[in-house]
């Protein structure tokens, strides 16, 4: 049976000297991967494999026979197109190192329906304002929420924060985050909307060093979780 489905394109891998493997997280079974044959060929290769960029807004119609196997698309078309991401290069090393770490950190394979809405709604609101240097940071503590380790926020009076219990807490030991500056900003994040995070005053070096915090973060809570490649393209960015 063919099923229809939004996906967000999470990765490609080249298949050959025509094809491509997608991976998808899709709103109908949760991680998907297909195989494009032929896509890269012909005169309008480009154009065709321009619709798997990072994080691109699909909609698959596709048999999916089983969970772990690849998908042969029927049809692929894109869903919402972006108006600006495509055409900021601050938003396209934050998009790209968003879809590193959502590839790293998303194996469910059903669906998934408020996570879905939260990873449509946060881009949507990323490529409809001006672009915001805490957006990513507030994504990844928002996105923990929907993961299972959202930082315990009942002690939030006590001075550190502790990763490999995602609590706040008064004693020091190696899972324990203890500069003041950045456990501060950490607070500050919890709790608030998208529409309030221009509103947090980070340097380029505290928002450094709370991404790094949130990457340890992370791998103390998944299993697996690889550091993502393009981070170092974000401190790039922001030394």
């Amino acid at each position: 049976m063919f099923v229809t489905t939004e996906a967000l394109v999470l990765s490609k891998l080249n298949y050959s000297e025509t094809s491509l493997i997608v991976r998808c997280y899709t709103r109908s079974e949760g991680i998907k991967s297909y195989i494009l044959k032929g896509i890269k060929s012909g005169r309008n290769g480009k154009k065709n494999t321009a619709l798997f960029q990072p994080l691109t807004q699909l909609e698959i119609t596709a048999q999916h026979k089983n969970k772990a196997g690849l998908s042969i698309p029927k049809t692929t078309k894109l869903s919402k197109p972006y108006q600006t991401i495509p055409y900021s290069m601050d938003k396209l090393a934050v998009v790209l190192f968003l879809s590193e770490v959502l590839s790293s950190a998303l194996r469910e394979e059903e669906a998934n329906a408020p996570l879905f809405e939260f990873l449509i709604h946060s881009l949507a609101w990323f490529d409809t304002h001006d672009y915001s240097a805490n957006f990513h940071v507030f994504f990844l503590i928002s996105l923990s929420k929907h993961l299972g380790f959202y930082p315990d926020v009942s002690e939030q009076n006590l001075p550190y924060f502790d990763l490999e219990n995602g609590c706040f807490t008064a004693e020091k030991n190696v899972h324990v985050e203890s500069e003041e500056s950045i456990v501060l900003l950490l607070k500050s994040f919890l709790g608030t909307k998208f529409d309030g995070i221009s509103q947090i005053l980070m340097s380029s070096s505290q928002r450094q060093q709370m991404l790094d915090v949130l990457m340890r973060y992370y791998q103390c809570h998944l299993q697996g979780f690889s550091m993502p490649k393009s981070l170092n393209v974000l401190h790039e960015i922001y030394s």
